[in-house]
């Protein structure tokens, strides 16, 4: 699973597959496929769910031939506002553009690259801090992280994260390397780092600009696949946050910057109708929300229900939303993981058919002590663990964080053994089933006794 259920996904797939049209079939299922980028499977995940949800309310036709020009909407609906035809172009945006995480990562290389050529796989075990600049420049607040677009570590630069590396003060003390418009120190740790997880920066995605930011950008080139509507067709674009700061922050305690250094998700796309009221009527923004935990006179209380933030932006043709908006949103089924965390997810390969499975966990429950014990068991780790794809050690630490309790030797040197297996009904929402073991008293497996009388 990703954000939803791999299950799911599918039996998305199944029910659309007679409307999608066969180009726009083989896109989703090419990018939904996609084992390593994750700037495409996710994005293809969102834009399936959500016709999926459109297609539920009773009407849609994908990416219509009849469009008067070649830049066809993803979706054309009469069901979303009663009466009228909807054109829906749908999207999915990131923090990569104002993370500076690629550039970050671009340095890294280079200078693990460099840290190699002194000592061969030392490159692996860097941890990278970048530093920040802020500041007014025309009476313009700037704030900018010290990782270049495009740097190339100079000789001078390469030469020096090497006799760090060979003298070997890099096993006791940090590297700090200095150029024009970059600030980075270098850590070497004592186990593997994993990519785009060694990379850190003091500066947090955000952006200073109205319209010149990655958001506003994406909006303004999703409006033009719905320029060519034919007179009386309502035009939305429909955006999904698959790792946005910007979308997962809209509604949020401290969204809104009061001293009016960095704008807000909300607000670029308030000032984008604003602009382009004319083209587009309303602009629909779906995050994935998973609330935190609260605490209570009684200590932590339970995680409240994950669900899905729906956040709407209408012109005056449409001002305020359908009310069909709320279906989808109840439709969506509720989200795994928020987006930031699925797309960190999806880079460690957590999400892919050939790899683990995602687990559900393991639950006793007894009403008669050892005379009535039922164990729910997650059937997927025991089958990793019999194709080989998980260790013994694995599955048992799994089952037990501590490592220092088996519970199962517990039961059996209790005299307990199973007695009966079932599985529980499979949920199209979850990537694992339980195998329901029940236990009761064996003496197969303990001394004899007389019966109680």
């Amino acid at each position: 699973m990703t954000i939803f259920a791999r299950r799911r996904l599918q039996s998305m797939l199944d029910q659309l597959a007679p409307v999608l049209v066969e180009g726009k079939g083989k896109d989703i299922l090419g990018r939904l496929n996609h084992p390593k980028n994750v700037e495409q499977a996710l994005p293809a995940e969102m834009e399936l769910a959500l016709l999926w949800a459109i297609h539920s309310l009773g009407d849609l036709e994908v990416e219509p031939e009849w469009w008067g020009d070649s830049k066809r909407p993803d979706a054309i609906t009469d069901t979303l506002v009663p009466g009228r035809t909807v054109a829906i172009e749908i999207a999915a945006t990131n923090d990569n553009a104002i993370s500076g995480e690629e550039a970050m990562d671009a340095i890294a290389l280079q200078v693990s690259a460099a840290a190699d050529r002194a000592e061969k796989g030392v490159g692996n075990f860097l941890y990278f801090t970048f530093r920040e600049e802020s500041g007014y420049l025309a009476g313009q607040y700037i704030r900018r992280r010290l990782a270049p677009k495009a740097f190339m570590l100079p000789e001078a630069l390469s030469k020096t994260v090497q006799d760090w590396v060979s003298s070997g003060r890099s096993e006791r003390e940090r590297l700090r390397l200095q150029s024009t418009g970059l600030d980075v120190e270098i850590e070497r740790k004592a186990y593997r780092q994993t990519r785009y997880h060694n990379i850190h920066s003091s500066m947090p995605p955000e952006t200073h600009s109205l319209d010149d930011n990655p958001l506003y950008d994406l909006l303004r080139r999703k409006k033009r696949q719905l320029k060519a509507a034919a007179p009386g067709t309502l035009r939305m674009i429909f955006v999904a946050d698959v790792g946005s700061t910007l979308l997962r922050r809209i509604g949020q305690f401290g969204e809104h910057d009061w001293t009016n250094r960095r704008v807000s998700g909300s607000q670029i796309i308030a000032h984008f109708m604003t602009t382009y009221g004319k083209d587009v009527d309303a602009v629909v923004a779906f995050s994935p929300y998973k609330e935190m935990l609260s605490f209570g006179f009684n200590g932590l209380t339970d995680r409240k229900p994950r669900r899905w933030t729906v956040t709407y932006c209408g012109s005056s043709a449409l001002p305020e939303a359908p009310q069909t908006l709320q279906r989808i949103a109840e439709m969506l089924p509720d989200p795994h993981y928020e987006g930031y965390q699925a797309r960190s997810l999806f880079r460690q390969g957590a999400f892919s058919p050939k790899g683990r499975g995602q687990y559900l966990g393991m639950t006793i429950k007894s009403t008669k002590g050892l005379d009535d014990l039922r164990v729910e068991f997650p059937a997927r780790m025991l089958l990793d663990l019999l194709a080989g794809r998980i260790t013994e050690e694995l599955f048992r630490r799994q089952l037990d964080r501590s490592g220092s309790n088996n519970i199962f030797e517990h039961w059996l040197s209790r005299g307990l053994t199973i007695s009966r297996a079932e599985m529980a009904p499979r949920d199209i929402d979850e990537d694992d089933d339980h195998i329901v073991l029940y236990f009761s008293d064996d003496p197969a497996a303990r001394a004899f006794k007389l019966p109680e009388k």
